[in-house]
């Protein structure tokens, strides 16, 4: 089996950002699968795959990287 890593600094996809942004709201897997029409593997998925390229050690992690990330390109 391959690395996991190799997608760390990669640029997040449409679906994977979106992801992000309703998992900073407070959405769980399986409701954003509902509101998104989608199964919960595929959020899953695009959790997983967001979270290597983000670098981080958990979705949790990669969801406050995502956070972070958003407040920090917010113009003051």
């Amino acid at each position: 089996m391959s690395n996991p890593e190799p997608l760390r600094g990669q640029p997040l996809s449409a679906a994977e950002t979106t992801l992000l942004r309703y998992l900073t709201q407070g959405y769980t897997v399986a409701g954003l699968a509902l509101r998104l029409g989608t199964r919960a593997a595929t959020v899953r998925r695009r959790a997983e795959r967001a979270r290597r390229k983000l670098g981080a050690t958990s979705l949790d992690h990669a969801v406050q990287l995502y956070a972070q990330q958003q407040a920090a390109a917010r113009p003051r």
